[in-house]
């Protein structure tokens, strides 16, 4: 099997400069005009244009250029084969078949604590033997064009993986009204959810790609490891640097031999290295030093760990820029060591009586708020039980959280406009400079934006279908304004994500501040809106991050978006059947002592929230002579 693998790749590293005598992707295109190449022809544009888009890289000589980001340079080569067959069987069919299984099991495990995630990594890494496998063990002819597993066809692969495997956080809300409300929840009320914030962020991405993806600037860092792990996988180039004759294979090789022994131990067989607070062992019993070098209850002041897992809990440290990381520990240090120190010995909001650092709420006598005695049968808020019962108190840490959300999503659009304002002016006045990826990808076939708005139409549609369907109280009017909300803050999110690696988007703080606003008493539809908001912008910088690893890898753009519809679409599908009889079948499901775990964590979080926000409202936490109101 090794030499195998070996082969392939060596026989991938050959094809990637076709040679002089070969038939040119002009030529194909030609003999498609008799029906000879129909891919080749849907591919290309019509000849006068690939004659001017051949002539102006031949002279513009791309192999001397490059892109302006250093990182860049180092993981993404500069030259492009279009005769490179992409959109083959054995790329498909792997393809739907990681969709299937990434996307089922996440969601299924997602129900249940602690949780199994299966990321796309996975797929990526076991996709390319079973490429290699099928290339030279299937019949040449029109299934498999060829013995060579490309790396085109391992970047459609793991384009559909990126986008299936994350389970749909519309999920959450399912959870909530079935589990914790008693409400019913229809298979098809689960996938016009589901289904409308999928595609959302797929008709986002593709209008608003001339500003967040296509320049040069926005080179999405998370892509650059993938773009790495291709290049080791299907490159034997072995240049000498520094002395240094290794090849990247081995190197990967004896990286991930060595990780997989040294999880052993934080994973394992000593799990403290995973939360290696030492000093709380010094002193287990002393409460002021748990809190603040506590890493699970406390403020982390010890922030020591031998377990990746949670180095890259939030993003990894090896793809973000320097200056992004700087900014994130400086922002730690005020907002989450200092900060809540101030709050929670000062005894501001009643926080020193509870948990400094903790996600949930708390009634007056110290105990997690008991959000059932609020809410009634019908699932509205009751206000009178509320005012019997007790008002909500937030923790140290819970709280400074909301505060951050709102100084973000004000500063935002103040700081894309001052410094990507230049940016987003040439995208739309259509003089963006490209760098040769783009350029190298005028070859193929642009995606006309019409496709993208009719999508956009569809989704709005199924929303409001949904909502009017099955009778969830959401209005057509909150809809529409959600839907103008995650598409007023898609471009500032994606390009901070696009140029540091920072997602920074909070969205949900918005829309359960708005939705308590505006649709008060209501925790169902500020539970939706909320993610209806979030997820679109989510999903959107999604699609544009693959966008990105397209374009790097030279996958013509057609059929991109047609990998991004059908992984999208069957990922829907298959989240869609395992909710429905999860929900239905498992004995006990959403309860604190479910026999198998299954306790719906991410939907108890969720009612919890919905409550305090879509029923006490945020007029009774937030508003002017509230307790909180200076957040």
């Amino acid at each position: 099997m090794a030499d195998m693998l070996q082969s392939a790749g060596r026989a991938q590293h050959d094809t990637t400069h076709p040679a002089k005598d070969e038939e040119s992707g002009i030529e194909r295109a030609r003999h498609s005009e008799s029906g000879s190449d129909a891919a080749a022809a849907d591919k290309l544009h019509d000849l006068d244009v690939v004659h001017a888009i051949e002539d102006e890289l031949a002279s513009n000589d791309v192999e001397e250029e490059n892109s302006p980001i250093e990182e860049v340079r180092a993981a993404v080569p500069n030259t492009d084969n279009p005769d490179m067959p992409c959109s083959t069987f054995r790329a498909w069919f792997l393809g739907v078949l990681f969709v299937l299984l990434g996307s089922g099991v996440n969601i299924f495990f997602s129900l249940r604590y602690p949780s199994v995630q299966i990321t796309s990594l996975v797929a990526q890494l076991v996709s390319y033997p079973c490429g290699c496998f099928l290339a030279k063990t299937l019949p040449i002819g029109r299934f498999n064009p060829d013995r060579n597993f490309n790396v085109k066809e391992h970047t459609l692969i793991t384009i559909m993986a990126n986008l299936a495997f994350p389970y749909a956080t519309m999920a959450n809300v399912i959870e909530m009204q079935k589990g914790f409300m008693g409400i019913d929840t229809p298979a098809g009320y689960i996938f016009m959810s589901i289904l409308s914030t999928q595609f959302l962020g797929l008709a986002m991405a593709g209008l608003c790609s001339e500003i967040f993806v296509e320049p040069s600037e926005m080179y999405w860092p998370s892509t650059l490891a993938n773009m790495a792990l291709f290049r080791t996988l299907h490159s034997r180039e072995n240049a000498v640097a520094d002395g240094w004759a290794m090849s990247r294979y081995r190197y990967f090789i004896y990286i991930f031999a060595a990780s997989f022994i040294w999880y052993w131990g934080p994973g394992f067989l000593f799990t403290a290295l995973s939360n290696f607070t030492w000093i709380c062992w010094i002193a287990p019993n002393n409460v002021v030093v748990n809190q603040l070098f506590g890493q699970i209850s406390g403020l982390g002041w010890s922030p020591i760990t031998f377990d990746w897992a949670q180095v890259a809990y939030n993003n990894s440290p090896l793809v973000s820029p320097f200056t992004a990381q700087v900014n994130v520990i400086v922002g730690w240090a005020f907002f989450y060591a200092v900060l809540p120190c101030i709050i929670y010995y000062k005894n501001i909001w009643y926080t020193g009586y509870f948990r400094m650092n903790a996600n949930a709420a708390y009634d007056n006598t110290g105990a997690s708020y008991n959000t059932t005695r609020v809410i009634g049968a019908d699932g509205v808020f009751d206000y009178e039980a509320y005012r019997a019962y007790s008002p909500i108190f937030l923790p140290t840490s819970f709280a400074i959280c909301f505060g951050v959300a709102f100084a973000l999503l004000t500063c935002l659009p103040i700081y894309t406009i001052l410094f990507h304002g230049h940016q987003i002016r040439a995208a739309v006045t259509g003089q963006n400079t490209y760098d040769v990826h783009q350029r190298l990808m005028r070859r193929y076939r642009d995606v006309p934006k019409w496709w993208y708005a009719v999508i956009l139409v569809i989704c709005f549609a199924v929303a409001v279908g949904s909502a009017e369907r099955y009778r969830t109280g959401f209005p057509v009017w909150a809809i529409f304004l959600a839907f103008v909300l995650a598409g007023g803050f898609v471009i500032p999110m994606s390009i901070v994500m696009a140029t540091s690696n920072q997602n920074v988007n909070m969205l949900w703080a918005l829309g359960e501040i708005i939705a308590g606003f505006l649709l008060r008493g209501r925790p169902i539809v500020n539970s939706s809106f909320k993610y209806l908001i979030y997820t679109g912008v989510s999903q959107a910088m999604a699609f544009g991050a693959d966008m990105k690893l397209a374009s790097y890898s030279k996958v013509p753009k057609r059929i991109t978006f047609a990998c991004q519809m059908l992984a999208a679409l069957l990922s829907t599908v298959v989240q869609t059947g395992v909710l429905t009889w999860a929900l239905n079948h498992i004995h006990g499901i959403c309860t604190p002592d479910q026999a198998d775990r299954f306790t719906c964590p991410q939907g108890r979080t969720n009612f919890v929230a919905s409550v305090v926000w879509g029923g006490v409202g945020p007029a009774r936490l937030y508003a002017v002579g509230q307790r909180r109101c200076g957040v």
